[in-house]
């Protein structure tokens, strides 16, 4: 496991723990926005990465299993669009 992976599950982890771990799927089918352990694990990423939002995005859509790990699975469009 690379030391990116081992700080995503860690963030993931403690971002469930902050947020209470309901179970919400982080990105769900049809929209309707991120679930709250999604949003503050790819902030944590985004720090640690030392990268704006739009390069962190970018950087994620080229690591699925980042991306697996934090339970986004979406397609290459939606993170270029965004």
């Amino acid at each position: 496991m690379s030391k990116i992976s081992r700080f995503t599950s860690k963030a993931v982890t403690l971002a469930k723990n902050v947020v209470g771990d309901r179970g919400e799927v982080a990105a769900p089918e049809g929209g309707g926005g991120f679930a709250d352990y999604a949003l503050l694990s790819l902030h944590c990423l985004r720090i640690h990465l030392d990268e704006s939002y739009r390069n962190a995005l970018d950087l994620l859509s080229e690591m699925p299993h980042i991306c697996g790990e934090i339970g986004l699975w979406c397609h290459e469009t939606a993170l270029v669009n965004h």
